[in-house]
C-alpha cells in the first residue's frame, strides 16, 4: 500500500464541498488523511513538511519556498464574497482603527491593500480576538468566515471586499489554492481534482446540511462562492500577489 498523504485544508463553510468530495471517494483513489485549521495555521502545517497538500490563503504563499499551485479549483469570488468584509458603525473615511480577524493573513493584506492603495485610508492596525471587540467611535473592525452571518447585523455599515475589488480590478479574487509539494505526483493530481469536482457537483447536499431557519446558503454558494481557478481567477491571484509584496520581506511566488 503506497503512504497514506497528508490534507490539509481552512476549515471554513465554504470549503465544506471540498471536504464532502474528499471523503466520500473511496480510499484506494486517494490514500490520504484531512487535517482541519485555522487559514492561519495551513500554511505553518505545510510548511513543517506534516501535510503533501494543501488548501493554504494565499496570503501565506509568500512564507513557504517549496511548493506548486495544483488543482483546477480554488475559493474565490468574483464581486460580493459576503464572508469577507470590514464593519463600522459610521463612515469608513472618518475612522481611525481597525481591529483585524487574527485567524487571516489574506483578508488582512486585502482590507491593507484596498485601505491604503485604493481608498487612500491611513488606519491604525490592531490584530485580535474580534469576537470580543466592541467598537468605539471612530473604529472598524475586519471579520471574516462564518462568524460574518452571526454578527453582520450588529454593525450600521458594511463594506464587502469582494465587491470593492472587482469594482477597482474588474478581476475576481482567489481567497485559497491547493498547493503540494514536490513529491506529489500528477496521477495524485488527477485523483484530488476528481474529488473536488465530486463535492462541487454535489454542493447542494452541503447546503441542506448546513442552512438553517436563519441561515439560507443557496445564494452563497451558488453566488458568492466560485471554485473554478479559471483565466479570470488566475489574473485576479497575480494582481493580488503583486500588490501584496509592498507588505512582505520578499516576492511572492506565482505559478
Amino acid at each position: 500500500m503506497s503512504k497514506q498523504s497528508n490534507i490539509v485544508m481552512v476549515n471554513y463553510l465554504n470549503s465544506k464541498p471540498f471536504e464532502y468530495g474528499l471523503r466520500q471517494i473511496h480510499s484506494n483513489d486517494l490514500n490520504h488523511h484531512i487535517i482541519t485549521a485555522t487559514p492561519a495555521n495551513c500554511a505553518a502545517i505545510f510548511k513543517d513538511g506534516k501535510a503533501d497538500i494543501a488548501l493554504i490563503p494565499v496570503g501565506g504563499l509568500s512564507d513557504l519556498k517549496d511548493y506548486r499551485i495544483i488543482s483546477d479549483y480554488c475559493i474565490a469570488c468574483d464581486g460580493e464574497v459576503r464572508t469577507v468584509c470590514i464593519f463600522a458603525n459610521q463612515d469608513l473615511n472618518t475612522c481611525h482603527k481597525i481591529y483585524l480577524d487574527d485567524h487571516s493573513r489574506t483578508s488582512f493584506l486585502l482590507s491593507k491593500i484596498i485601505l491604503e492603495q485604493y481608498l487612500h485610508l491611513e488606519l491604525e492596525y490592531i490584530k485580535a480576538d474580534i469576537s470580543t471587540i466592541s467598537l468605539a467611535e471612530g473604529e472598524a473592525i475586519l471579520m471574516i468566515g462564518d462568524k460574518v452571518f452571526q454578527y453582520e447585523h450588529q454593525f450600521t455599515l458594511k463594506y464587502d471586499l469582494g465587491s470593492i475589488w472587482k469594482k477597482w480590478t474588474n478581476l475576481p479574487f482567489v481567497f485559497a489554492v491547493w498547493i503540494a509539494h514536490d513529491n506529489v505526483s500528477k496521477e495524485m493530481e488527477d485523483k484530488l481534482n476528481a474529488a473536488l469536482k465530486y463535492g462541487i457537483d454535489h454542493i447542494d447536499i452541503i447546503i441542506n446540511q448546513e442552512s438553517s431557519e436563519n441561515l439560507d446558503l443557496y445564494y452563497y454558494f451558488n453566488r458568492n462562492i466560485h471554485y473554478l481557478l479559471d483565466d479570470d481567477k488566475k489574473a485576479g491571484l497575480k494582481e493580488f500577489l503583486s500588490r501584496a509584496e509592498k507588505y512582505s520581506h520578499k516576492p511572492t511566488k506565482f505559478v
